[in-house]
C-alpha cells in the first residue's frame, strides 16, 4: 500500500496523489470494519454534532475542448467549513455541510489568475462502525450544490454528489477529533464559466473526481445518557444492559471480583479460586455432589452420600469396601465380610463374623471361641479333642443319656471334616486294677465309636481307630475326686494332622 501511494504521488501532484491513495485505502478498509464492529458495542452516540473543519481540496483535471481558452485550476487549495448533524442511537447520522474553497484559475498565456470563490452546500447520510468504545470508523454519501463566484463572470451553480469515509475519535463524551476523505463527483465542472471564457465553444460534460482531505473538531450535545443506570454513558458502555443499581467498571460491565465470568450481583460464590469451572450462579462445579469442586476432584464419580477426603475420594475408615457415609456399620472389624450396607455377615449365627470365623458352619446353639469355633471344632483343629464330659454307668461301657449331646456334636464336626483320620482313645482313673482299667477303657472307646457310626451313617468306619489306654497318661492328679473325674475321659486324636 505504501509503495502504491508513493507511485501515485510521484505521478503528478504529490499531495494530490497521496490524497487519492488515502481515499482508496480508507474505502478498501471500510468493508472490513464490519468484522470489528461485530465484536464491539452496536450502539451509536445519539445526539447533535457540530464540526468545524479544515483541509485540502484537490480539484479534478479538466479536459479542454479544441479552441478553448487554456487555463488550469490550482493543484490544491485550502478548504474550510462546518457541519451540523444528528446521530441516532442505531449508528446512523445525518449532516448538513457548508464549505468554502478559495479556488483559483490560472491562465498561463498571460500569467493572470481568477478567483473562483467556490462554495459547496451539501447534505450527507452516514453510518458509524464502532470499533472501540472511544473510536468509530464511518462511511458516508450525499449530494448538494456547488457554486462558483468567478470575478467578472456570472455565478455558476451545479449539482454535486460525494462519498467517502473516515475516523472519529472521542476525547471526551462531548468532544471528538475527526478525519475523513471525500470524493466530490461533478458532471458539469465549470461548464458555464468555461463557455463564457471561450465564446462559441460548447464544452462537453465530463465526470470529474475532486478529492477533499480534511480534519476537524466535533462537539456533541445530548450524549450523556445512561440507559441502564450503571453510571457509564451509553457511548462508552460496553455492556449496555447492566441491571439498574448493579456496580459496574469503567466500561459499564458488572463487576466480577473473582474473575469467574459470573458478575458479582449474580455470583453466589464470590471467592471462587481463579481457573475454577463454575455454574450459572458462580459456584464451583461439583458434578458428583461430594462437596469437592471438579477442578480438584480426583474421584469425579463418587456415589451420592459418600464421605470424601479433601481431594473428593471416598473414605472407608474400617476398610470393608463400603464407603463411609453409606456404611451403616462403620466399625466393622478388619477381615470381616460385609453386606451391601457395610454390615458384617454371620452365616452360622455364632456371633463371629464371616471372614474371621474359622469354623463357618458352627450350629447356632454352640458356644464358640474368638475364632468362631466350638470347643469340639477347636480341638479337632488342634489335632486333639479331650472330652471329660462323656459319662458311662459305673464300671460299665454303657453311655449315659447326657453323653449323647456332646457326642452328637463331635459326630457332626467329623462329618464336616471327612479328610480327618481319627483314633478314639479311652482312659480311666487309677482306681482298681490296671488290667481291669485297660479293658474298661477299650470297651468305653468302642462304645463311643459305635454310637457315632450308628448316629451318623455318613461317617466312614475305616477312618477310625479305637483303643483303650486305661489309667495311662493322666491329665490331672488321681488324689482328688475332681482330678479322677478329669482322667476318666475320651480323646479324639487326629492321626493325619499336617
Amino acid at each position: 500500500m505504501i509503495r502504491l501511494c508513493h507511485a501515485v504521488a510521484v505521478e503528478g501532484r504529490t499531495l494530490g496523489g497521496w490524497g487519492r491513495c488515502l481515499s482508496v485505502a480508507i474505502l478498501l478498509l471500510l468493508p472490513f470494519a464490519g468484522v470489528l464492529q461485530a465484536q464491539q458495542l452496536d450502539r451509536g452516540r445519539d445526539g447533535v454534532e457540530f464540526e468545524a473543519f479544515a483541509g485540502v481540496y484537490l480539484p479534478g483535471t479538466l479536459t479542454l475542448a479544441p479552441g478553448e481558452t487554456e487555463f488550469q485550476l490550482e493543484d490544491q487549495e485550502l478548504i474550510l467549513g462546518g457541519r451540523f448533524g444528528y446521530t441516532f442511537g442505531f449508528n446512523l447520522f445525518l449532516q448538513a455541510d457548508v464549505s468554502y474553497i478559495p479556488l483559483t484559475m490560472t491562465f498561463p498565456s498571460t500569467g493572470t489568475e481568477m478567483n473562483l470563490n467556490t462554495w459547496m452546500w451539501t447534505g450527507t447520510v452516514g453510518y458509524n462502525l464502532q470499533i472501540m468504545p472511544a473510536a468509530q470508523l464511518f462511511v458516508l454519501a450525499g449530494g448538494g450544490l456547488i457554486q462558483w463566484f468567478p470575478n467578472g463572470l456570472a455565478t455558476e451553480t451545479q449539482p454535486t454528489a460525494h462519498f467517502g469515509g473516515g475516523v472519529r475519535i472521542y476525547l471526551t463524551p462531548g468532544i471528538a477529533i475527526r478525519a475523513e476523505v471525500r470524493d466530490h463527483l461533478l458532471q458539469k465542472n465549470l461548464t458555464q464559466t468555461r463557455e463564457s471564457l471561450s465564446p462559441g465553444i460548447t464544452v462537453e460534460d465530463e465526470l470529474t473526481h475532486n478529492l477533499e482531505i480534511s480534519g476537524g473538531v466535533s462537539l456533541f450535545f445530548g450524549l450523556n445518557r445512561d440507559s441502564d443506570g450503571d453510571g457509564v454513558y451509553n457511548n462508552l458502555d460496553v455492556c449496555p444492559d447492566t441491571p439498574s443499581e448493579v456496580a459496574a467498571d469503567a466500561k459499564g460491565c458488572p463487576l466480577d471480583g473473582d474473575g469467574d465470568g459470573v458478575p458479582d450481583y449474580r455470583d453466589r460464590c464470590r471467592l471462587t479460586p481463579s481457573g475454577t469451572l463454575v455454574n450459572q450462579e458462580g459456584c464451583p462445579l461439583d458434578s458428583d455432589g461430594d462437596g469437592v469442586s471438579d477442578d480438584i476432584d480426583r474421584c469425579p464419580n463418587t456415589p451420592a452420600g459418600v464421605t470424601v477426603d479433601e481431594f473428593g475420594c471416598p473414605l472407608d475408615a474400617d476398610g470393608d469396601g463400603v464407603y463411609d457415609g453409606v456404611d451403616r456399620c462403620p466399625n466393622t472389624p478388619a477381615g470381616a465380610m460385609v453386606d451391601e450396607f457395610g454390615c458384617p455377615l454371620d452365616t452360622d449365627g455364632d456371633g463371629v463374623y464371616d471372614g474371621i470365623d474359622q469354623c463357618p458352619n458352627t450350629p447356632a446353639d454352640r458356644e464358640v471361641d474368638e475364632n468362631g469355633c466350638s470347643r469340639i471344632q477347636a480341638g479337632l483343629e488342634a489335632g486333639r479333642l479331650v472330652l471329660s464330659s462323656v459319662y458311662f454307668q459305673t464300671n460299665s461301657a454303657n453311655l449315659l443319656p447326657q453323653s449323647r449331646r456332646i457326642l452328637d456334636e463331635v459326630g457332626a464336626a467329623l462329618v464336616d471334616r471327612p479328610e480327618l483320620r481319627i483314633e478314639i482313645q479311652g482312659y480311666t482313673d487309677s482306681s482298681g486294677a490296671a488290667g481291669y482299667n485297660l479293658n474298661l477303657s477299650d470297651q468305653r472307646a468302642r462304645s463311643v465309636f459305635d454310637h457315632l457310626v450308628a448316629t451318623f451313617p455318613a461317617l466312614d468306619r475305616t477312618r477310625f481307630t479305637v483303643r483303650g489306654y486305661g489309667e495311662a497318661n493322666p491329665i490331672a492328679t488321681n488324689d482328688t475326686a475332681d482330678g479322677r473325674s478329669l482322667n476318666r475321659r475320651v480323646e479324639f486324636v487326629v492321626l493325619n494332622q499336617q
